[in-house]
């Protein structure tokens, strides 16, 4: 994982450094790359009716880009469904060092050094990225931001432009609704995530897991499952389904000698849609809790989204926690009961299910024999992590571009059902002949099953952690369906020094400068037994020939028998 002191690219090739001495107060910056227009705004349907577009200037009179400092109240969630991003803003303002880095400070809008342009940076798939903006933003006829606000301090910009830039990262503003409080976390810290549906988590330890995870920088969002009838649907304790809430702090209070778990979450819409149940804002039990202890736990009973509730009505009314785990690597703090200044490795690889070569889906009826296609990598752990008798081995696949190819499919989801499966090959297999790139594969008789994400879904991301003994793994990244082109990067953590290969034939990734992508839907063809086994390197056919005792068999009787072995494969599990 990169950290946020290395080199951010310049998005679209906009360098912010040269433009910022090209323009000023009297020529202001115009952005020809996210012009403001409806194409910016929406690309399946109008935009809401007498929306133009101002600069802060005329939108009022001295407006700022910070006032006093960032806080998680800064931001409100406007006309637009991405409470998922607000909630992880809204997280990110509690971490200095990730915010500074995000949001640049030095930006202003006195007139000395006003000149129309900001920049804000984004991790996007294992790169950092600088975006730059110019500081138009739709407003409604009567002069209120659209989108992005602060009803606070209504001349603060800074959340709405960093808002405009990921908008404009993710191609419109519409590119942002609905999504994954875990997607934005990711791409303002290059983190991992972690997904608990609360139903199955065991109630009485995981309050320690929330505290331990605060305690350690990691950032978390929570939210009930969606009715399908009714988008966003307030529910009578006040809490909204299908809707994301911010984790703002986890507390163990002295009640009148009763041990009472706390938990503090904000709704980013930012208004008095909140709790009402036992320790809400106005609850009468509050009065037992000395002031200074109220006002050091920020219990204020104001209409800003933010609540208290016990982590038992938490646990009970919400079914689903996200949570980034900022890596050590990216912040340089300590892993949880680890030596301080432990730094994970991480190894990642840029790879893609191609349709024809490399999509070879999850392996399930005919197609069995097809999953062994998909893109395979390598992992030695050579040694036992310090202090154990085995390794972690932490593994997260995410599609890339989702959200960009969402303007091409009109606006319906474009996250592949995913999974990743993770073997450790067998003692004695001979690992000398398999080179990075050069194409070789391994197959169950090499391979002994360890783990998966578990079912298949359509989510950005997938993560799966174990710990192994040391020893030589393959991880195997697919789609559910074969033949479903997609890019996607893949990232391997160990605590240990590992080596890593590609054990495919390796293509360039997307250059830093460029977000070009396939549209996914490749070509329209029935990828058989004949396509796999011409798409194999030559030493590999042969591979497959003597594994199979069928060193003197053509092609096509070859490519018979192998259908043979999968149907009958099929016919045995069933």
């Amino acid at each position: 994982m990169t950290s946020p002191t290395t080199q951010a690219y310049p998005y679209k090739n906009q360098v912010y450094e040269i433009l910022r001495n090209q323009y000023n107060s009297q020529n202001l910056f115009n952005d020809p790359e996210f012009p403001p227009n409806e194409r910016s705004l929406y690309y399946t349907q109008a935009p809401p009716r007498g929306v133009t577009w101002r600069r802060p200037h005329q939108i009022c009179s001295k407006p700022q880009f910070i006032v006093g400092g960032a806080s998680r109240f800064d931001l409100d969630q406007g006309y637009l469904g991405n409470c998922w991003f607000i909630a992880a803003v809204s997280m990110i303002t509690q971490r200095p060092i990730i915010f500074n880095y995000v949001v640049p400070s030095d930006q202003t809008f006195e007139k000395s050094n006003y000149n129309g342009l900001f920049h804000f940076r984004f991790w996007q798939f294992g790169k950092w990225y600088d975006v730059v903006v110019d500081d138009f933003l739709p407003v409604f006829p009567d002069g209120r931001l659209v989108f992005c606000s602060n009803k606070t301090e209504p001349n603060e910009f800074w959340s709405c432009l960093l808002e405009k830039a990921y908008a404009k990262l993710s191609w419109s503003y519409e590119g942002l609704d609905a999504g994954q409080t875990t997607d934005a976390l990711i791409d303002m810290t290059g983190g991992i995530e972690e997904t608990y549906d609360l139903k199955d988590v065991n109630k009485q330890a995981f309050f320690d897991v929330l505290g331990n995870g605060l305690a350690h920088d990691a950032m978390m969002g929570c939210s009930i499952n969606g009715d399908p009838n009714i988008r966003e649907a307030k529910l009578p304790n006040g809490l909204v389904r299908g809707h994301a809430y911010a984790i703002t702090a986890v507390v163990t209070l002295n009640v009148n000698g009763r041990m009472v778990r706390l938990i503090r979450c904000r709704n980013p819409w930012g208004n008095d849609v909140e709790w009402n149940g036992a320790w809400s804002d106005n609850d009468s039990i509050w009065n037992s809790i000395p002031a200074i202890d109220r006002q050091n736990l920020g219990q204020f009973s104001k209409a800003d989204g933010e609540f208290w509730m016990t982590y038992e009505d938490w646990v009970t009314y919400f079914d689903q926690i996200q949570i980034c785990n900022i890596s050590p690597d990216t912040l340089k703090s300590s892993r949880p009961g680890g030596p301080q200044g432990f730094k994970w490795n991480c190894i990642q690889f840029d790879g893609e299910w191609v349709n024809g070569r490399s999509a070879g889906g999850c392996g399930q009826g005919y197609d069995k024999a097809k999953f062994w296609i998909n893109p395979q990598y390598l992992v030695r752990l050579a040694y036992p992590d310090p202090g154990s008798n085995d390794c972690v081995l932490i593994v997260a696949c995410m599609q890339k571009y989702t959200r960009q190819k969402r303007m091409q499919i009109n606006g319906e989801s474009a996250e592949e059902f995913i999974q990743l499966r993770v073997f450790r090959v067998n003692d004695g297999v001979d690992l000398s002949v398999f080179q990075s790139g050069a194409g070789q594969k391994l197959y169950p008789k090499d391979l002994e099953r360890v783990g998966t994400t578990g079912a298949y879904i359509n989510k950005r991301e997938v993560t799966y952690q174990c710990r192994v003994p040391p020893g030589n793994y393959i991880i195997i990244p697919s789609t559910y369906e074969a033949n479903k082109e997609a890019k996607f990067l893949l990232r391997i953590f160990t605590e240990s020094p590992a080596d890593s290969i590609s054990m495919n034939i390796d293509r360039p990734d997307v250059g830093p400068n460029e977000f070009e992508f396939r549209d996914g839907k490749g070509p329209d063809i029935n990828f058989g037994m004949k396509q796999w086994w011409e798409s194999l390197p030559p030493a590999e056919r042969e591979r497959v020939k003597q594994m199979l005792g069928l060193a003197a068999v053509g092609t096509v009787a070859l490519c018979c028998c192998l259908q043979l072995l999968s149907q009958m494969s099929q016919q045995e599990e069933n």
